[in-house]
């Protein structure tokens, strides 16, 4: 009778148990995934809410999977109810794309049952991000430091800070503007590369000096940047 209760009334469909286990397994697998995406993650474009989403989305398809079977008419309702998503959040690194696309194939693998499929895709596809991150494979161009400040644009040339730039700095990169109060403020980030190292503090007294400059921050950043 026990065993009846671990049953789905449906004839041909998983047993809960089975159920449970998959799900684990998913969740398993994708807070592994999401993990190294933590630990091997650059610049300033971390998000807490996509790491969640890493760990969600690889359950959910795995149940999804489940669910459809292989019941053609189940895979095309699922197919119309996600085309009803619409997703508005931008993804600013190309990088993390690979990550959701790695956490949906192992989702789709546990939920078929393919459990070789999804745990050696994980270790392996993970392996190769971690080596890869090691040897800081594709690099180009190196940055010290990230430079962030307000720039309040009211009755100032929004170039006046550019002369300190071009006396302490050797190579300066803008990475994001942000307007604020109606775009009478201005959030800047830069990637910066100092002359010399030990010019960072005048560089710094320089740039809070200049007119409409407020909120000077730099932040140490000896590896690539990617914003």
């Amino acid at each position: 009778m026990f065993e009846n209760l671990l049953k789905f009334t449906v004839e041909g469909k998983i047993d809960s148990l089975s159920v449970l286990l998959n799900l684990l397994l998913a969740f398993l697998l994708s807070l592994l995934i999401a993990l190294v995406y933590k630990k091997t993650h650059k610049g300033i474009s971390y998000s807490q809410a996509f790491l969640l989403t890493l760990i969600i989305s690889g359950v959910v398809i795995s149940a999804v999977m489940m669910t459809i079977g292989n019941n053609i008419a189940m895979a095309f309702g699922a197919f119309g109810a996600f085309s009803l998503i619409r997703f508005r959040t931008a993804i600013k690194d190309s990088k993390d794309m690979g990550y959701i696309f790695l956490v949906l194939a192992v989702g789709m693998a546990v939920g078929t049952g393919q459990y070789v499929i999804a745990v050696a895709t994980t270790i392996l596809v993970l392996a190769i991000i971690i080596a890869l991150t090691k040897i800081n494979f594709g690099s180009m161009k190196k940055y010290d430091y990230i430079l962030t400040f307000n720039f309040n644009t009211q009755d100032n040339d929004e170039n006046i800070y550019k002369a300190t730039f071009d006396k302490y700095l050797k190579n300066s990169n803008i990475l994001n503007i942000k307007a604020r109060d109606n775009g009478r403020t201005l959030q800047l980030t830069f990637s910066i590369k100092f002359i010399a190292d030990s010019d960072s503090q005048k560089f710094i007294s320089g740039l809070q000096a200049v007119k409409g400059v407020e909120d000077v921050n730099l932040i140490t950043a000896k590896s690539d940047v990617e914003y």
